[in-house]
């Protein structure tokens, strides 16, 4: 076997954290480059018009925020059960319940001035949710069901029951389509000075805060990692795994929840089955490309949510098939999917 490399402290971390990460751009850029080639397309004008689409004015980063905000809320969820062991990828069911809990209290908790209602709310929210993210985890520890299955499951069955709600008991008798009637101004999210941003990015990004302190200097955090490592030496050590295991889910499910309550509150101000553009399933993309942290997947929810917002604007300004301009940005996103595979072997020379 050949040694090692041995290389400054510095050095060493450049080309173990930072070479990964080019590698990753270059291999996207260039894969990329080629379908857009093909497509008939300029690559340069492309790549500058989900940059400029994504990040190009503070209304352009608004609107990015507020794509970021839903997936962010699900994706802190998702790190709280996947580290665990709890491998429940349910978020967009959670989502939906939590935006019915939002929609709930925001239509039938009425006369409550504005922040106490929107406290009501975001905790019908996370307990909505956290309802829907408990199911799977109980299984699990009360029967040994697969926890991917059935929350599989439960995703199917909170899209329909949303199909039910704004059909039947929430259908707006004045809408010709079916979604609820809207909830009130006090509802509502407040909106960013200067910016279409609303405050829920806010909110996503203290709970980020939180969840990373938690993780790191509680021993809750301790417990969880503990368990998701192994769970049997775990409960020889006397860590309560079943008890930790529905908690993570509880919590999981109501960061999900909340992210419910973002598109609710803060973007449609309504029910309705369109609320999500599948964004709890791209928060498990999000984590799994953050490595479950929740700092690297704060900063990975942004770069998607401006590519997503990006797409919309080189679609329109180009002319670009937005099929071709959503199989652009899952390349991009792969792509980062390799860069712990090239850091291992880069550990290995240096």
């Amino acid at each position: 076997m050949a040694a090692r490399l041995r290389l400054l402290p510095g050095f060493s971390y450049f080309i173990r954290r930072i070479i990964p990460l080019i590698i990753v751009f270059a291999l996207a850029l260039g894969v990329t480059s080629i379908l857009i080639y093909i497509s008939g397309f300029s690559p340069p004008e492309v790549y500058w018009g989900l940059l400029d689409g994504g990040f190009g004015s503070l209304l352009r980063i608004g609107l990015t925020l507020n794509t970021t905000t839903p997936i962010l809320f699900a994706g802190l969820g998702l790190i709280l059960m996947f580290r665990c062991g709890v491998w429940n990828i349910g978020a967009e069911g959670q989502l939906y319940m939590g935006a019915v809990g939002a929609v709930i209290a925001g239509l039938f908790l009425t006369g409550i001035p504005g922040p106490l209602h929107l406290l009501l709310i975001a905790i019908a929210s996370f307990v909505f949710g956290g309802i829907w993210g408990a199911i799977p985890a109980i299984l699990k520890v009360k029967f040994k069901t697969n926890e991917i299955i059935t929350s599989l499951m439960t995703v199917f069955i909170a899209w329909w029951f949303i199909v039910y709600a704004v059909r039947f008991p929430l259908h707006s008798p004045t809408a010709f389509i079916p979604v609820s009637e809207k909830i009130p101004f006090t509802a509502r999210l407040p909106i960013l000075p200067g910016s279409p941003a609303h405050a829920g990015i806010l909110i996503a990004l203290g709970l980020a805060v939180i969840v990373w302190f938690s993780l790191q200097r509680s021993t809750f955090g301790y417990r969880i990692k503990a368990i998701g490592i192994n769970p049997d030496t775990a409960l020889y050590g006397g860590i309560p795994v079943g008890k930790i295991m529905i908690t993570s889910g509880i919590l999981g499910g109501g960061l999900a929840g909340l992210a419910g309550m973002a598109q609710v509150s803060g973007i449609h101000y309504l029910l309705a089955d369109y609320l999500s553009a599948n964004y709890g399933w791209l928060a498990i993309l999000v984590v799994f490309i953050g490595r479950l942290e929740p700092f690297r997947t704060v900063l990975v929810a942004i770069l998607l949510g401006g590519l997503l917002s990006g797409s919309h604007s080189v679609q329109m300004s180009l002319g670009i098939d937005v099929t071709v301009v959503h199989v652009l940005v899952a390349l991009i996103m792969l792509s980062l999917v390799l860069e712990p595979v090239i850091e291992k072997r880069l550990e290995r020379l240096f």
